[in-house]
């Protein structure tokens, strides 16, 4: 069978050391086709990876494509392992770096053997399912006892340059109870909490109706909160208006966003409605994982690389929920998210979503296009994000920079003491309590649960019950609208009538008796 050499992913991480072909393996009793790995030694010599070769006859009624996946995996495990071996790691180190390398990739690394490899970052996911299938690999050989036979259980030599040696370190990790996963497993919070919100300040307290934004104030936020001061005679009406806090409030307001997520939002991630001409459709992506065009100047091709890849090739930048750098960190929450990490937004009132669309195209055209234009002038580097600062930073000297939450929410407060109303979590006024204001006026339109659960992107629908909590105003109205409901003859599905009525008498009146009728 000729040799042929896998396809190769333009947005993978891509051999160096290593060259895998399929051919044709017998032995006497049965033929089957395997993936061969060769390695290619520091010495420029090649030997074939035989115990790779033994665990696919092991499992040979398994697929080409898994086959496929787990000679790739440990290919660039040992790409990785001849790069550093003059590094002199420990085993522990060296599996902790591999998992790094493969999540965040080396193409930036300051390690020139790390730079050498020129990977690009891959998902979390992807790294995950490429460790999983080394460790499984691994767990076999430590398991096996012709596989691991002439390996000693000793400490593994620093630098494998032989497929033995690269066993050795694997069977040691297993043996020793090393995991890679580990390493590139999300960051744990700092205290553990349910992923279910229930509302519950200490044993025996009912949940609390959250406070919302004051249904009567919220269009009055938008014209009067947010109209600049003292700009009544611009001639440009958008000018007249701080359009970006604007387009933020309708995203949390009628949209149903959490003050943070909008802030993660580029440019790119807007457009114009399909199927309802001159409304917005906006995207929410995952900050890391989302996808996006990029034009690799190498192939001269268009290809989908991540977001924090984009971040971090074009503009020298982190995603913003994982930078601790100052006002540029902002917050990311869990959410719903499809296949793709990415969330629809589902406008509350058609009118928001005509009136985003409108504000976007004047803050893209009169707004942000001009102050990422002194940016330039001034030194500054481009970035993707839509929402952008007017005013110079202190720390950099340029305007532009991607917009704060803090600066939002003062923003916001100035905004909510124009209507004469207190900035406060207690009276709903603050921006969070327009996204309160978004679930609730959901309950109160009757809409399904699980459509509140997909409007605020909750991944569990328990979730949303604190959004939902009717007030004890309204919860007394209800109560008084039964009742008037029973007085005028309503009667429920399962009403108990004349029949009833007559039985309970009945049955009083022997009880008052003895029992006797």
């Amino acid at each position: 069978m000729p040799k042929s050499m896998p396809m190769r992913l333009l947005n993978e991480p891509q051999p160096l050391h290593h060259a895998s072909v399929v051919r044709p393996f017998e032995d006497m009793n049965a033929a089957f086709t395997a993936r061969v790995l060769l390695l290619r030694r520091p010495d420029g010599t090649v030997e074939p990876y035989i115990p790779f070769i033994k665990y696919q006859r092991k499992y040979r009624l398994r697929s080409a494509s898994w086959q496929n996946a787990t000679a790739r995996a440990l290919g660039l495990f040992w790409d990785f392992c001849v790069a550093h071996r003059g590094t002199g790691w420990p085993p522990r180190t060296l599996l902790q770096e591999f998992a790094y390398a493969l999540l965040e990739g080396t193409i930036d690394s300051k390690r020139p053997a790390s730079r050498s490899l020129m990977w690009p970052s891959i998902s979390r996911e992807r790294a995950k399912g490429l460790i999983k299938n080394i460790e499984v690999f691994a767990e076999w050989c430590a398991s096996n006892d012709e596989t691991l036979s002439p390996l000693a259980r000793d400490e593994v030599p620093l630098v494998p340059g032989t497929g033995e040696h690269a066993t050795r370190l694997l069977v040691w990790s297993r043996v020793s109870r090393v995991s890679m996963l580990q390493h590139i497993k999300a960051a744990p919070k700092t205290a553990k909490r349910s992923s279910v919100d229930l509302g519950r300040d200490g044993k025996g307290k009912e949940l609390q109706a959250a406070k919302f934004f004051p249904p009567a104030f919220a269009e009055r936020l938008l014209w009067e909160g947010h109209r600049r001061p003292n700009a009544e005679t611009e001639p440009d009406i958008f000018r007249r208006y701080n359009i970006r806090d604007m387009m933020i409030a309708l995203l949390d307001g009628w949209g149903g966003l959490r003050r943070s997520e909008g802030l993660h939002l580029w440019e790119i991630d807007v457009r114009e409605d399909e199927d309802h001409q001159g409304h917005a459709f906006v995207v929410l992506n995952h900050p890391e994982e989302a996808k996006v065009q990029w034009h690799d100047p190498v192939a001269s091709a268009l290809r989908w690389i991540s977001r924090k890849e984009m971040l971090a090739r074009r503009y020298g930048l982190r995603a913003r929920n994982v930078s601790k750098r100052g006002h540029y960190h902002v917050g990311w929450k869990g959410m719903a998210l499809n296949e793709n990490y990415q969330a629809s937004i589902f406008w509350i009132d058609p009118a928001a979503g005509a009136l985003f669309w409108t504000l976007y195209l004047a803050y893209i055209r009169f707004v942000r296009l001009a102050v990422m234009d002194k940016r330039k002038r001034d030194g500054g580097k481009d970035h993707p994000f839509l929402f952008v600062s007017e005013e110079v930073n202190p720390e950099t000297g340029l305007v532009g920079e991607p917009y704060s939450e803090k600066a939002y929410e003062r923003n916001h407060a100035a905004a909510v003491r124009r209507l004469g109303l207190k900035h406060e979590k207690s009276a709903g006024t603050t921006t969070h309590g327009l996204r309160h204001l978004y679930g609730h006026t959901m309950q109160k339109l009757g809409v399904h649960p699980h459509v509140i659960r997909q409007g605020l992107h909750h991944v569990n629908l328990l979730s949303q019950a604190i959004y939902t909590v009717p007030l004890p105003a309204e919860v007394d109205e209800a109560l008084r609208a039964a009742q008037r409901r029973l007085a005028d003859g309503y009667r429920t599905p399962a009403s108990l009538g004349e029949s009833t009525s007559e039985a309970l008498l009945r049955l009083r009146q022997s009880l008052s008796n003895g029992g006797f009728v």
